[in-house]
């Protein structure tokens, strides 16, 4: 494979994939049912890419995606497992509800007019729309309050055009270590469920735990789960992790992700040169600098500028200057034998070294979450061993 001519390219590691599912398989209820959460591109890791992976591993479920449009281009891309969708679909546009409906695609709802208008697609489909009722027990997101969910439950029941398939909520601190917040909202799913057990046959799937619940609220486990970025092998957080491996040391997770790119350029620079846009980085000694075909437009953060590092030959190497919108300078005089075409891993491992997401989160003051989703989707995703 010519890589220089493919300037910046993504690997995702199958057998990591399958080693993280296989971890939090273990630690499910017997009868829990698996979500993996593919949306935005399956975190940076490839939409497509990574439902495959998980439909293939035999351990998944179920996929859940953001989006109508995503979960279209999954039963075109050939895939049969069920599909929720999590968030976002537009209740006008009828045509594409339609398509939906009859790819056997589940709608998660959360205002009348969703509920009337899928209906309306369902009539004109010939089939029931399958649906899950977003209840909101505290995130002050997306869903209807707990304490009035039962009239859309009865809305829906009364609707020969709908299948209540489903009812879920999501925790807004499941990644934090302070779990106070987090037994309100399942008190609230909890009584939720008591005050609806009339409208709720024993088939109904009840989901409200994400990776960062699953292994720390075992009670909140239900009937699914929806593993998101733990699938990718990444942590919510430090305190979830901290506390996942107090009580399950044997617990790890592998990440998958690995973004490399190319050296395109070398140049020897003397003492007291200025480096990039902005003049940020001033040479203290005679170095020599290599030039990577990255930059923002790739999703590499221009905060990561003068703070991150890469990996040549396995070892790290500084950003110097401002990181441009194609362009990312880096020092690599420690190298030796350092050339053109030189293989250079942006985030992942190469030899003993490693770039973690955790480390360009902190670096970008953001989260490891954003890191791996903002790599620019229209990258190429490989999947490799």
């Amino acid at each position: 494979m010519s890589e220089v001519l493919n300037h910046s390219w993504v690997e995702v590691s199958g057998s990591a994939l399958i080693h993280n599912l296989k971890q939090y398989r273990r630690v499910l209820k017997p009868g829990a049912s698996l979500l993996a959460v593919v949306k935005s591109n399956a975190y940076g890791h490839g939409l497509t890419l990574a439902s495959q992976a998980a439909a293939k591993s035999g351990l998944v479920n179920w996929l859940g995606t953001a989006s109508l449009n995503e979960a279209l281009t999954l039963r075109l891309a050939g895939l049969k497992l069920p599909i929720l969708i999590l968030s976002y679909y537009h209740p006008l546009q009828v045509d594409e509800l339609i398509r939906g409906i009859k790819a056997k695609i589940s709608f998660v709802v959360y205002d009348t007019g969703a509920i009337k208008q899928l209906a309306m697609a369902a009539r004109k489909a010939r089939q029931r729309a399958k649906v899950h009722l977003k209840i909101d027990t505290g995130m002050a997101r997306l869903g209807i309050d707990y304490r009035t969910a039962n009239q859309y439950l009865r809305l829906i029941k009364g609707d020969k055009n709908l299948w209540l398939e489903g009812v879920a909520s999501h925790f807004a601190t499941a990644e934090s270590k302070f779990t106070g917040f987090l037994q309100t909202q399942l008190e609230n799913f909890n009584n939720f469920l008591v005050a609806s057990n009339s409208l709720l046959g024993p088939k109904i799937y009840k989901h409200i735990a994400c990776s960062a619940a699953i292994n720390t609220q075992i009670g909140a486990q239900y009937n699914l789960v929806r593993l998101g970025i733990g699938y990718y092998g990444l942590w919510p957080s430090l305190d979830n992790e901290a506390m996942v491996k107090k009580t399950q040391p044997d617990f790890k997770l592998q990440p998958a992700l690995t973004w490399k790119t190319n050296i395109i350029e070398l140049q020897k620079l003397a003492t007291g040169v200025t480096v990039g846009y902005g003049r940020t980085y001033l040479t203290k000694r005679p170095l020599i600098m290599a030039v990577l075909p990255i930059g923002y437009w790739d999703g590499y953060d221009r905060k990561l500028s003068n703070r991150a590092q890469v990996l040549v030959q396995g070892k790290l190497c500084p950003v110097i200057g401002r990181v441009c919108m194609n362009i990312t300078m880096v020092d690599v005089s420690r190298i030796k034998n350092v050339k053109v075409g030189d293989e250079v891993v942006l985030l992942g491992r190469q030899g003993r070294g490693e770039v973690a997401a955790e480390r360009l989160a902190k670096k970008s003051d953001t989260i490891n979450y954003e890191v791996v989703t903002r790599i620019n989707p229209l990258l190429n995703r490989v999947l490799v061993k």
